[in-house]
């Protein structure tokens, strides 16, 4: 009786384990469910347009900066590649930049993104 239990407990943590060490699947980025106006849950004056030509814009209305603006506004070309939304873009002194955002969940109406720091985002779709 006791070999058998032992026998079980072996078994069960050798399924736990196998469990713990299975990877959870990356999300792979659905390009037409970006596209449109998304609006940061976290600071709700953000906003991030992605357009589907590739273009995109992103301004926050805390700072008296709308969408229409010329001034203040981020414009930028984008492009996904499997799980991440990678940006490229000129800041407002002219200097080139990169970055890239692993999307963790994506939905039709919801997003979720964590950066190269590891801090996460999340949006929620409103246009």
């Amino acid at each position: 009786m006791k070999k058998r239990f032992l026998s079980y407990c072996l078994l069960l943590t050798a399924m736990a384990a196998m469990v713990g060490c299975t990877e959870k699947a990356e999300v792979v980025v659905d390009r037409n469910a970006l596209v449109g106006k998304w609006q940061a849950t976290d600071n709700t004056s953000e906003f991030w347009r992605y357009n589907a030509d590739g273009t995109g814009k992103t301004w926050d209305e805390s700072d008296d900066v709308h969408e229409t603006d010329t001034v203040g506004v981020l414009h930028f070309n984008w492009t996904t590649v499997q799980s991440h939304i990678e940006l490229d873009y000129y800041g407002e002194m002219g200097q080139h930049a990169y970055e890239n955002y692993t999307v963790t969940r994506q939905t039709s109406d919801s997003l979720v993104w964590k950066d190269l720091y590891g801090d996460y985002r999340t949006f929620v779709k409103i246009q």
